[in-house]
């Protein structure tokens, strides 16, 4: 299973709440995004954010700014609130019938480590893991295809769904998307709408809901 825009609400959490929580301490949405686009590639933290807008200029002073940072990280301890509504339910159907969940996740290994465990879905996976590149998801699982003799995945990107199933042809996939066609536009699906762009060069079942996915 993938993690940012099929289980977590990652654009609500943040494109909207948290850069709100840094506007609040008189962050303007320019240096935001500034500050943000030095820093991504390197991997995305609260503290290394907070740097950025110090060195830029966008934060009064030493004070305000660990200020801030323990704000932001009191605030955002518990993202269970940012899981979709159909997840928590799911994964307790999935695990009563047995399934091995492995949740493969791309993105900075300690950012998306952070969300996860602060999401509350440590429990449910049998394995987690993380990849910083791209394509990494079809690498991890021609490593765990071995040891099962059926295999599903659940991604919003058609692109690693169709990496997957070209490496493991028995994969079964389904391509979630939990877009809503009437807010598109501005944050609230800011990089979630990306993955609409995407075409698929294979075919996958199509869903909106993980209540849409067939648990033999």
């Amino acid at each position: 299973m993938d993690f940012d825009h099929t289980l977590f609400d990652t654009d609500r959490f943040f494109w909207i709440d948290l850069k709100a929580a840094f506007a609040r301490f008189g962050v303007s949405d320019d240096a935001w995004e500034k500050s943000y686009e030095t820093i991504w590639p390197s991997g995305y933290s609260l503290a290394k954010h907070v740097e950025a807008l110090s060195r830029l200029g966008a934060i009064a002073s030493a004070s305000v700014a660990s200020a801030m940072h323990a704000t932001l990280e009191r605030t955002f301890s518990d993202l269970r609130p940012y899981l979709f509504p159909d997840v928590v339910e799911f994964l307790n159907a999935a695990r009563h019938r047995a399934f091995d969940l492995i949740l493969l996740s791309f993105g900075d290994p300690t950012w998306q480590s952070y969300k996860v465990q602060a999401s509350g879905l440590t429990p449910y996976f049998t394995q987690i893991v993380y990849t910083p590149h791209e394509k990494g998801k079809a690498e991890m699982l021609d490593t765990l295809a071995p040891a099962y003799t059926e295999l599903h995945a659940i991604d919003n990107n058609p692109a690693d769904l169709d990496t997957m199933k070209a490496s493991t042809p028995r994969l079964q996939t389904y391509l979630i998307y939990r877009v809503e066609p009437s807010v598109l536009d501005a944050d609230r699906f800011r990089e979630a709408a990306r993955y609409l762009t995407i075409p698929s060069r294979l075919p996958h079942r199509q869903c909106r809901s993980l209540n849409e996915v067939l648990l033999p």
